[in-house]
């Protein structure tokens, strides 16, 4: 082990968390029941591996530790560098004590533990770390088959029941794997117990060693000494271990006649008895001296082949230690005296010896553990050979409670700190306090629900004690502080117990030393030399420490060249400070603290405790004393401005350069990447370093501290101190300030040992990675990312800082700076304070390295970091702008956005000149600091848009342009985010304005694009039509079409804004196209109702557009889809445009043309005016459903339901015949006759008298008692007087209606018909076979043509020669007069034949007649002509 000189300290690492035991009982084998009643004290000790010192040792830092209580045996395995699993062990023999002088040994692949009971001795074997993975623990797979081996243990009097006489042991593993067993009996004797090789079969040897002369000793096998029994014997063996000497293995035992024997197991011979008297100084008489309480104690030390003996001489009025090495001189075995060290008149609990030094553990008559070392020199006496180490001190019983704060905080805070309590003791205290068990609650018992638990308990005694319902609030004040002091006061009783020490543990290869508690492990660690010198008492500060190079500088060496007289200042100056720090009061120490973290200015806070401080000092009160002492040392001094510059030197982490500590990627090589990669890495590991860290820390911050006190006490003393005038100003001007900014900086290292964490949620960390998204920061980048969440409540940021980003950076310098390089290498001594220093270092706000603030923001710690650039803010001007970005995104975090905004524009100044800002977070190789601004408010602004913060991107947007140059290509960007953001808070003036200003065409309409639609679904239409859209009414117009003809018309309505725009405008005939396309649409792609209702509107607002443009511009281009142009290719290697001859080919589908007029668009408006009208009339959904239909379909719907005036209009406007509507009308004419005729009045006649009203009936009266079918055959005979145009048409029609159901052709229809054209109603009765009628009408038609009644049929003139002709259809005639013939067997058929023979001669004389006078008259005509002209 290597020896620093330094004082050490305790290091009690943070764990709260219970210890998994797995529980092994194991039956010893002997039924001697009355062992359950021996009482051993309880003790604990431990082994390190042979290799822990190895640099690539698979044990590297692993060790083993145990405890004995009684018939409990608990083994844990724990390593620095891993997590081990399944490494607790709790054996429990039953009814059997389990002796002190457990062994571990390390033998061929496997670790051999060697226990020793009352009634049996064990060998536990376990496979060795070298065979496991690192994380597994070699007592994993461990189980009750370990001790049920008959091979590995052996019962002690088996066959008797005599009486417990063995009463310490010790065991040894050799080389050839037998277990040796030594036990000390009450008799002098010594039981020598050897089991076999594992593995090998052999038999388990007993024997017994006892002492009958000087050179000989008596091997009794038979008579055991357990069965002779009898008192103790003067020579009684008190300690006992075995060892190896050379070849032999030999027993050293100090006996109780103050003598060392030594005893060969091979040759069964007592080799030599020194009496130890001899190596007291002042040669007490052997018969007076009396054995102290714990009597002599012996401890061995092996280091590779040279054993040391550390004898423990205890006696009632002293004790001492003195170390032998046992050598073979002239065939003689010998001890060669190494030292002797006098011990203190103090109880010794336990002791450890290794090849440089001697520890030593004490508990002193106020009961409190005292921890001493010495280093073992080449001197015979070492009268003053102590070294001081520094403990923890016991937890206060007395908790002051701030006014501010309630009992509960303050008390929750203290009793839940990480590492005071364990979960285990807070457990007991809280089944104290309730006078109950409570089996739900175990020791895994998350540390937050646990503290629920309390805070309920608490609130229930507090109700149970208050008198009332409702009490005062001084009075629950006070409750609350009784039922808190009274949990405490459990805490603390059973947090002593468990805390009390068994045993040490000291690693002679690493130098690592470890204090085994009750229900605790610490840890002994060196202390660096700034917090040796101010800890220890004067007299172990000397020059020559100081002078030596300190691990924390970079410049180190020069101490060596410094003048004696300047270190002897500063020692002077370290006794001034210690003795002011004596008369600080704990009261003054806390009120520092507190304005500290309240930003007070520390010269100020010093100056008040100095204020403070003073009158006592002058009114001859104690403390008068030590203000003299302080002010003849300060005389002392030579140079005090040196000194204190050079205790500033110390306290300074940066060494004066704080550019050099920036955390560079460290490019290492293989061997030690992997050698340091996991160097104190686990739980305990880092607990130790954070630990450590902390007590490093705070020590320094009291240095600095103290050293502000001392030179604002020696400003007030001014020459009473020695001060001249130019020392004073160099100490007020310049060492002064320095030395307040080390009091910042080493609080703020304090504050980040000592704040617990919080626990994160896994919802947290998913926003803290997309935040780092938004902002576009990858690994590669360097920054720390979060990684998982932080489920663990009991840790300090420092911790878990050094869990993970911390840790890997400490790990990668310790080995870049070469601390690894020997092997084995002395890891606890040589590497464990320069880790430390290393992580101060990584923290130490002065500097430009920023890592702790990029990981507390990793770590989602929030509220944390907030804490801790607060107490940066005022004084550090290191990383000034980051720590405003960090803060600015705790804020956000915190909901509080208007404090983010101040901090992020707070933070642009730094982007050019800070790492983190601009190699982190920007990630550019950009240099112009204009554009790096512009990048980092762009960044800035993805961080507000991630939290959908739209003020304070606008805000961000706008900063960023008012500093940007104006061809800065980001500009575009942030006018969009002014732009969207400003639209989505409904501000559309400042959404317009942004969209106009921004200078990118592309972007402008992008912005236009979703400026209209998000327009168009807040439905402020108004608000969009009015505004102005400068330049951009073209882009309107195309936009708004794509989106109207892209949409569902259903559910958004594009037209109808197109329209207004447009009117708006006063451009009618673009409206007139918009409502045009938008009817077709509606008739293409909705049905229903509204949407035919929706068509007609749109029509009638098409037609109200064009009619309000000039005539020459009421038309429109009607919208045609476009079809891909497809070409007819004859061969391969053809033009696909061209023919052979050079031609372009006609394209199919390509896009036409097609204007439509005012009269087109007036049709299409009736047609579908037309289905409103049926639909009125009989709302079936078949009227509804379908495409729009043809003109002819419509107008047979029309007729159908009755609406003929529409129909006829239809039919006119499409120039289509009224065909359908006569014969639709002639049904419903004769149908209503034939109901008549049938029911008489009925049910028909309301609907018949729906439709008739629908049409116009003229202004004819035709009386009350007209029916149905009147009205239906005047309808008729009006339409056929106003639609009969020039012709028979509708006549034809209507009576083939009537004649093909049978019915006669009214007279008022003949009359018409006659008029309009009696040939082809002949015709009609000849093809209907009425011949009689056709007779008739044939004989008034003759006599009409020959001048009888010729009106009647339309006629203008008659059969004379000096009128036109007139004709009769003689093909009808003729087959009408043959059909007659046919039929003249019937009277009246013959007559009619013969009347009509009759009237056509009659007819055809008149014909005769006329024709000849026509001739004559001609004749007459022709000679006249003739005369006329001849002359």
């Amino acid at each position: 082990m290597v020896d620093t000189g330094m004082s050490f300290r305790e290091a009690v690492q943070n764990k709260s968390f219970p210890t998994r035991w797995k529980e092994i009982t194991v039956s010893p084998g002997s039924s001697v029941s009355t062992f359950r009643d021996v009482k051993f004290p309880a003790s604990a000790g431990g082994y390190a591996y042979c290799d822990s010192g190895g640099v690539e040792a698979t044990a590297r830092n692993r060790f083993i530790y145990w405890r004995v209580n009684h018939d409990i045996l608990e083994l844990v395995e724990e390593s620095l560098d891993f997590d081990l699993h399944g490494n607790a062990l709790r054996f429990r023999f039953q009814d059997s004590p389990v002796l002190s002088g457990v062994a571990a040994f390390e033998l061929r692949g496997e670790v051999v533990i060697l226990v020793s009971t009352l009634s049996s001795v064990h060998r536990l074997i376990f496979p060795h770390p070298n065979r496991l993975q690192k994380q597994v623990s070699i007592f994993a797979d461990a189980s009750g088959a370990v001790l049920r081996d008959p091979a590995n243990s052996h019962a002690i009097n088996s066959n008797t029941s005599a009486p417990y006489h063995i009463h310490t042991a010790s065991s040894i593993l050799t080389n050839e794997g037998e277990a040796l067993f030594a036990m000390a009996t009450n008799t002098g004797s010594i039981l020598l117990v050897k089991l076999p090789p594992h593995g090998i079969q052999g038999i388990v040897s007993q024997r017994e060693l006892k002492q009958s002369s000087m050179m000989q000793r008596l091997w009794t096998g038979l008579m055991p000494a357990a069965i002779r029994g009898g008192q103790a014997s003067s020579d009684m063996t008190l300690s006992l271990c075995i060892h190896t000497v050379g070849a032999d293995i030999c027993i050293s035992a100090v006996c109780r006649d103050h003598k060392l024997r030594m005893w060969s197991c091979k040759n069964e011979d007592c080799l030599l008895a020194e009496d130890l008297l001899e190596y007291m100084p002042d040669q007490l008489d052997p018969q007076k001296a009396v054995l102290g309480a714990k009597g002599h104690i012996i401890r061995k030390s092996v280091d590779s082949t040279t054993v040391y003996l550390g004898v423990y001489l205890s006696f009632i009025d002293r004790c001492q230690f003195c170390v032998f090495e046992p050598v073979l001189f002239d065939g003689r075995y010998q001890l060669s005296h190494l030292t002797t060290i006098f011990g203190p008149c103090e109880d010794l609990v336990d002791f450890s010896v290794t090849s440089s030094q001697v520890w030593t553990l004490w508990t002193n008559r106020e009961s409190e553990t005292v921890v001493r070392y010495s280093s073992l020199g080449n001197e015979s006496v070492n009268l003053s050979g102590w070294q001081q180490v520094f403990l923890q001190p016991p937890e206060s019983s007395v908790v002051d409670v701030p006014m501010h704060r309630e009992p509960r905080e303050t008390y929750s805070d203290i009793i839940f700190y990480p590492g005071r309590f364990t979960t285990h003791t807070i457990l007991k205290a809280l089944n104290v306090y309730r006078r109950s068990l409570d089996p739900t609650l175990h020791s895994d018992i998350y540390l937050q629900a646990l503290k629920g638990e309390v805070t309920a308990a608490i609130e229930n005694e507090i109700q149970n004690a208050a008198s009332e319902y409702e009490v005062a609030e001084d009075v629950y004040y006070q409750l609350q502080l009784q039922q808190w002091s009274r949990f405490y006061s459990c805490c603390l009783q059973y947090h002593e117990v468990g805390t009390k020490p068994l045993g040490l543990l000291a690693d002679g290869v690493t130098g690592m030393v470890c204090l085994v508690k009750k229900s605790q492990l610490s840890f002994l660690r060196p202390c660096e030399l700034l917090e040796h010198l101010y800890l220890s008492p004067s007299e172990y500060c000397v020059l020559e420490e100081l002078a030596e190079p300190q691990l924390i500088s970079e410049d180190a060496h020069r101490c060596q060249s410094e003048d004696a007289h300047r270190c002897q200042d500063v020692l002077t100056l370290l006794c001034c400070m210690k003795t002011l720090r004596d008369e600080l009061t704990p009261d003054l120490a806390f009120a520092f603290d507190q304005d500290l973290f309240h930003l007070a200015s520390p010269d100020a806070i010093a100056q008040q405790i100095i204020d403070a401080m003073i009158p006592d000092f002058g009114q001859g009160k104690e403390g008068s004393s030590s203000f003299a002492d302080i002010e003849l040392e300060l005389q002392v001094i030579k140079d005090i401005p040196k000194a204190v510059s050079r205790l500033l030197e110390m306290l300074d982490l940066a060494q004066g350069h704080p550019e050099r500590l920036v955390m560079e990627d460290v490019g290492l090589d293989a061997f030690h990447q992997m050698n340091c990669s996991h160097l104190f890495a686990s739980s305990i590991g880092v607990g130790i370093l954070s630990a450590s860290l902390r007590q490093v820390m705070s020590t320094r911050l009291q240095v600095a501290r103290d050293l502000l006190l001392l030179q604002t006490l020696m400003l007030r003393m001014g020459e009473q101190a020695g001060l001249h005038l130019d020392t004073a100003n160099m100490i007020r001007s310049d060492l002064l300030p320095l030395t307040c900014t080390m009091v910042r900086a080493y609080y703020v290292m304090q504050w980040a040992s000592e704040t617990v964490v919080s626990v994160v949620q896994v919802s947290t960390v998913d926003s803290n990675l997309r935040q780092f998204d938004a902002l576009n920061i990858s690994e590669a980048s360097g920054i720390i990312r979060p990684n998982k969440p932080v489920s663990q409540q009991d840790m300090t940021l420092v911790e878990m800082f050094l869990q993970e980003a911390g840790g890997a950076q400490a790990r990668t310098l310790l080995a870049k700076n070469n601390f690894l390089d020997e092997d084995p290498c002395a890891l606890w001594n040589a590497a464990l304070g320069p880790a430390v220093t290393i992580t101060g270092q990584i923290i130490w706000p002065i500097s430009v390295n920023f890592m702790f603030a990029e990981f507390l923001m990793s770590k989602c710690q929030y509220l944390q970091l907030q804490q801790y650039i607060r107490l940066l803010q005022h004084w550090c001007e290191w990383n000034t702008s980051s720590r405003k970005f960090l803060l600015g995104q705790c804020y956000l975090n915190c909901n509080e956005s208007q404090k983010a905004l101040d901090n992020f524009l707070q933070a642009v100044h730094g982007v050019g000149n800070e790492d983190f800002l601009f190699s982190k977070l920007l990630q550019t190789d950009e240099t112009q600091l204009k554009k790096l601004e512009s990048l980092y408010f762009m960044k800035v602004i993805k961080l507000f848009e991630q939290f959908s913060l739209p003020d304070m991107v606008i805000a961000m947007a706008t900063t960023a342009i008012s500093l940007a140059d104006e061809e800065d290509h980001n500009i575009p960007v942030l006018w969009s985010k002014i732009f969207k953001h400003h639209l989505e808070l409904g501000h559309n003036e400042e959404a317009y304005a942004a969209m106009i200003s921004n200078p990118d065409l592309v972007r402008r309409k992008d912005s236009l694009r979703q400026f209209l639609v998000v327009l168009c679904d807040r439905c402020q239409l108004q608000s969009l039509v009015e505004f102005p859209f400068i330049d951009l009414q073209d882009d309107v117009v195309n936009i708004m079409e794509s989106r109207a003809r892209s949409v569902d018309l259903t559910t958004h309505n594009y037209y109808d804004l197109l329209y207004t725009f447009h009117v708006f405008r006063g451009n009618f005939r673009k409206a007139a196209t918009v409502m045009y396309e938008y009817g077709i649409r509606l008739s293409q792609e909705v049905t229903g109702l509204k949407s035919l209702q929706k068509q007609a509107k749109c029509y009638l607002a098409c037609l109200n557009g064009l009619r309000l443009v000039e005539p020459m511009y009421a038309w429109i281009v009607k919208p045609v889809p476009v079809v891909k142009a497809t070409f007819a290719v004859e061969a391969p290697g053809m033009s696909p445009k061209r023919t052979a001859d050079g031609e372009e080919r006609e394209t199919e589908g390509s896009r036409k043309m097609e204007v439509i007029e005012l009269e087109e668009i007036e049709k299409e408006y009736m047609l579908i005016h037309a289905r409103l009208k049926l639909l009125q009339r009989d709302p079936d959904q078949a009227h509804m459903a379908g495409p729009t239909l043809s003109a002819s379909e419509t107008a047979g719907l029309l007729v159908s339901a009755g609406l003929l005036d529409n129909a006829v209009s239809l039919c006119k406007a499409f120039r289509m015949s009224l065909v359908v509507v006569f014969e639709g009308l002639t049904l419903r004419c004769i149908t209503l006759s034939n109901q008549t005729s049938q029911y008489g009045d009925g049910d028909y006649m309301t609907d018949a008298w729906d439709w008739l009203t629908e049409n116009d009936m003229g202004t004819v009266n035709m009386g009350k008692d007209v029916s149905p079918a009147d009205q239906a055959w005047r309808l008729l005979q009006i339409y056929l007087d106003r639609y009969e145009e020039g012709g028979s048409r509708y006549h034809k029609c209507v009576a083939m209606k009537l004649l093909g159901h049978g019915f006669s052709l009214p007279n008022w229809f003949i009359m018409s018909y006659k008029v309009a054209n009696p040939a082809e109603l002949l015709r009609l009765y000849i093809d209907y076979d009425l011949l009689e009628e056709a007779a008739l009408l044939s004989l008034d038609y003759i006599d009409a043509v020959m001048g009888k009644g010729g009106e009647y049929f339309g006629l203008k003139t008659s059969l004379i020669y000096s009128s036109p002709s007139v004709w009769l259809p003689y093909t009808s005639l003729d087959q009408l007069l043959g059909a007659l013939r046919d039929v003249e067997v019937e009277s009246t058929y013959a007559q009619l034949y013969e009347e009509l023979v009759d009237k056509l001669e009659q007819y055809h004389r008149q014909v005769e007649k006329v024709t000849q006078d026509m001739i004559h008259a001609e004749s007459k005509r022709s000679a006249r002509a003739a005369r006329q002209g001849m002359t």
